[in-house]
């Protein structure tokens, strides 16, 4: 994979921080109106809706306008934009033209009441009208014709695209429907906040939540408002960089002091510059320095105007630059166990070199991780603090490319993420030494909770997930997703999925689901432990090298598809609970060297079609002999196995005395861990990341 440098100077983007910028040049009366919308609720998604609605009755046709100048990120996931819906009942019909924190804009519809939602982005794709179903847009349009609904993006409220249409045939509302403008925070317990301006074709007359919201929103429309939008920045070095700003509107008042708030990611308090009058529109610069290199700043232009008045622009970021001057050497030792991260099909995070910026996470909370990974833009994560991580019943997903998520930083006793999922929704990612463990979250069956552990997304590519352990999942605890290229899943321990919790389905202890179409999965030096079922599963279309594992306490081992190819080797199978093969289904495969330890079961199936060679292997892999792969994995899976917790130890002791049960919840082994909270400050090196990196792997394996 060739590596293209990028700038380190960004708008914020998909999962990116803060709020969404833009550019705004109006300095009409209609741009000094602000809409601010606070929704909280799950998601305007699925069969039923959370959220808080600003709206009206509207009879017959609409054509609504409206301009999001900022949307808060308390998930990449939040959205606002204009809906039309049947009722306000949670799970009414609606078409709903959407804009998440990325700036992206797309159509999302719900064609029958309490039926799954539809997008131009999931599941509704051969609707879309743009690439990718969505599109970068500030302006949004919605307009109804009879039983046609568009839905436009702009950049500047005058040329408009088509992002799509849809009739009757996918989602029929009555003439009479409520229109509005909706805000979902995506993040239970969490208000999201969205401000709106040139609002047209709409007089919104009411506002309330819809659904289960757990904290009320709020609207706020005010006039005669000043406005100050947040410009690009020039000359960035390792210490600072020039940030422009722009008074657009003074809101009625005389003059304004502008100044510049910013502050290090994943930091949560700002700094504000020194402030200059300014006595009518127009831009205004500020210099930032004592800046650290090798880091990331948000920023935002801010003016507080002479009649008490203050507004605040959108936030964007800016990298620092390093001082490599372009040397990155690639080397440090090898992982301690067999198999290395790279030994996979995917080439871990070609990106990386000695001018990536870090980022440090100094306390365990789901802010500053959630701030860190969602950065749009190469980032190398680390760790100055150990302990849990309450994800809060959310899961918690990385949108955005070139993300190191470097486990192996912590201090003793490491990094937990509990209550919540963890899915690498991009390409080109790593992830190491960390432990998932969403459980049952003390729910019920009704509460529709059914998080993996770690995911990669749909179409994703170039992903490695290594040395990580995945318990307690409600779905499957450790999953590649579907059409997915070149992903690595090595040395992790994927263990203990909940039987029979929360799952809609009723029994689900399941490990590991390689999605349809899955090209060069490498599946290496794992083990699977008490999954009753996907050990691992590997669906239709899916290319897939499963090497060196260990299958303990499972009814289904590996389950091929049709149209799937395999490589099986140096893998041991043992305690299965029925008598079905351990390698079975209707896939192409190459089996060698495989045991069964404790059983008599056929080791392949009469629907497997046997080759002669392997259909696929890794370039850098080699196979250790099945006689070593028992006490070698047992030594090497999980994260960190030099410094392991209560729970991983209780697991793999299982293991080697034959021990061990199905659980319906975490509760049965001794629920939730309490970790140590223990802090430490990093250095990282101006040069030789890489090393550094590998070293601390190393010092924890």
């Amino acid at each position: 994979m060739t590596h293209k440098r990028r700038s380190f100077l960004r708008a914020i983007g998909a999962g990116g921080l803060g709020l969404t910028a833009a550019a705004f040049t109006s300095g009409t009366a209609a741009a000094a109106t602000s809409v601010t919308i606070r929704g909280g609720g799950a998601d305007i998604w699925s069969t039923a809706d959370a959220f808080h609605y600003y709206y009206d009755t509207v009879s017959g046709d609409v054509d609504v306008q409206v301009r999001n100048t900022a949307l808060e990120n308390s998930d990449p996931n939040a959205k606002t934009g204009i809906m039309i819906r049947e009722s306000l009942d949670p799970a009414a019909k609606n078409v709903m033209l959407r804009r998440t924190p990325d700036g992206e804009a797309s159509l999302q519809w719900r064609p029958e009441a309490g039926v799954d939602t539809l997008s131009t982005t999931s599941g509704g794709e051969n609707e879309s009208e743009v690439e990718g179903g969505s599109l970068e847009a500030e302006w949004l349009r919605l307009r109804r014709s009879g039983d046609v609904f568009e839905a436009y993006g702009s950049n500047d409220g005058e040329n408009w695209t088509l992002i799509a249409d849809v009739d009757a045939e996918h989602v029929e509302l009555s003439d009479d429907a409520y229109v509005g403008l909706p805000v979902t925070s995506h993040n239970v317990g969490t208000l999201c906040t969205a401000e709106l301006r040139d609002l047209t074709g709409l007089e919104p007359t009411a506002n309330r939540d819809i659904g289960d919201v757990d904290v009320a929103g709020s609207v706020d429309v005010e006039e005669g408002v000043p406005f100050v939008s947040t410009g690009d920045v020039t000359d960035v070095t390792a210490t600072g960089a020039t940030v422009r700003g722009e008074l657009t509107d003074l809101g009625g008042a005389e003059s304004a002091d502008g100044y510049v708030e910013y502050r290090k990611v994943p930091t949560e308090s700002w700094t504000a510059t020194a402030a200059r009058t300014l006595e009518e529109s127009g831009a205004f610069s500020v210099r930032l320095d004592g800046l650290t290199s090798r880091r990331y700043y948000q920023y935002r232009a801010v003016v507080e105007t002479s009649d008490g008045d203050r507004a605040t622009g959108s936030t964007r970021t800016v990298g620092t630059s390093g001082r490599s001057n372009g040397r990155t050497v690639r080397n440090g030792p090898r992982s301690a166990s067999h198999v290395d991260l790279a030994d996979g099909f995917a080439d871990p995070a070609p990106w990386l070199d000695d001018d990536t910026p870090v980022i440090e996470i100094t306390e365990p909370t789901r802010r500053q991780l959630s701030a860190a990974v969602g950065v749009d833009g190469p980032r190398l994560v680390v760790f100055e603090t150990s302990g849990v991580i309450d994800l809060a019943e959310q899961r918690l997903t990385v949108v955005n490319d070139e993300l190191y998520l470097a486990g192996q930083t912590a201090p003793s006793p490491g990094i937990t993420l509990t209550h919540g999922d963890l899915w690498i929704d991009a390409d080109d990612c790593v992830v190491q030494h960390l432990r998932v463990r969403p459980g049952d979250a003390n729910l019920n069956e009704e509460s529709d909770w059914e998080p993996d552990g770690i995911r990669t997304g749909d179409r994703t590519e170039n992903n490695v997930i290594d040395h990580c352990t995945t318990t307690w999942a409600v779905d499957e605890n450790l999953s590649v997703g579907y059409d997915t290229e070149n992903t690595t899943v090595s040395n992790c321990l994927i263990a203990e999925p909940l039987q029979d919790a929360t799952h809609h389905k009723g029994d689900h202890g399941y490990g590991s689901l390689i999605g349809n179409n899955a090209e060069n999965v490498a599946l290496a030096g794992n083990v699977w432990a008490h999954n009753y079922d996907r050990n691992p599963r590997l669906k239709e279309g899916t290319r897939t090298v499963v090497a060196n594992n260990v299958m303990y306490h499972y009814r289904d081992g590996a389950w091929m598809d049709p149209d799937t190819k395999a490589s099986i080797e140096g893998n041991v199978f043992r305690r299965p609970v029925s008598d079905q093969p351990n390698v079975f289904g209707d896939g192409d495969a190459y089996v060698a060297d495989n045991v069964l330890e404790g059983s008599d079961n056929p080791m392949v199936g009469d629907g497997i079609t046997r080759l002669d060679s392997r259909p696929l292997w890794t370039e850098d892999l080699e196979v250790l002999d099945s006689e070593d792969v028992g006490a070698h994995n047992l030594e090497n899976v999980g994260a960190r196995p030099a410094d392991r917790t209560a729970h991983d130890e209780r697991v793999l002791e299982q293991l080697r005395s034959g021990d061990g049960s199905y659980i319906d919840s975490q509760e049965e082994v001794g629920g939730y861990p309490d970790l140590e909270v223990n802090r430490q400050r990093l250095d990282v090196p101006q040069n030789g990341t890489h090393a550094w990196l590998r070293a601390k792997a190393r010092d924890v394996e």
